[in-house]
């Protein structure tokens, strides 16, 4: 276990982001995390349940390097939140399946210069923090990537700025991350034609498995 955050690196405004992130958890719940061995040394894919809107801040204390953060294209229409985002090195995606292609290239391109990824497979927030099943889009791009795919699970953020928007506090939050996934483990087969679908069904399989530890459970 280790409660400390990474040293983060990059540009001043995505630290700035992140420190500000940082404080807004240590004020408002305590957070631990687990599972830093399993974050590979190279580019990957994080995958995570999505519950409250600091999720994309969140998942940047995993590593001290940069990310990449896909968002909902409608996030940005405000110009705070766009700054933002931006300082996150967020790339905006259309809500659906339809117009994404060029977005597609890029998380593919960001991938190829040896960027993390991280993107929710649910591509919305879940209301209670139960899971929902993740988007075909997810699975087209941990097959193509062909980088390993990161699970990771919280445990408390519905309860500090869920998707009501209602700030809440006073709780403890488990990040859990859990080890990583070979595009060839979740891959039924080029001839499956429901191949995309079936790959994000096995990485949120996956992303509920981990469990909070044992002793944050006490």
């Amino acid at each position: 276990m280790k409660n400390l955050y990474p040293k983060f690196e990059g540009k001043y405004t995505y630290k700035a982001s992140l420190y500000l992130a940082q404080i807004i958890c240590d004020v408002f719940a305590r957070i631990d995390i687990s599972g830093y061995e399993n974050v590979p040394d190279g580019p990957c894919i994080v995958a995570a349940n999505h519950v409250s809107y600091l999720d994309p801040f969140s998942m940047g204390f995993i590593d001290e390097r940069e990310f990449s953060v896909v968002a909902r294209d409608t996030l940005m229409k405000n110009a705070l939140a766009k700054k933002i985002l931006t300082s996150l090195n967020a790339i905006p995606i259309k809500r659906g399946q339809s117009n994404n292609l060029g977005v597609f290239r890029e998380m593919l391109s960001q991938i190829k210069a040896g960027r993390s990824i991280i993107i929710f497979p649910e591509g919305t927030r879940s209301a209670d923090g139960s899971l929902q099943r993740g988007k075909a889009g997810v699975g087209f791009l941990a097959l193509k990537a062909g980088v390993p795919i990161l699970p990771v699970r919280t445990f408390g953020f519905e309860d500090v700025l869920p998707r009501s928007g209602k700030l809440g506090g006073g709780v403890r939050i488990d990040m859990v991350i859990g080890k990583p996934i070979s595009p060839a483990e979740i891959d039924p087969g080029r001839d499956d034609p429901d191949r995309a679908q079936k790959a994000v069904d096995a990485i949120m399989q996956r992303i509920g498995e981990l469990q909070k530890p044992r002793f944050n459970q006490l």
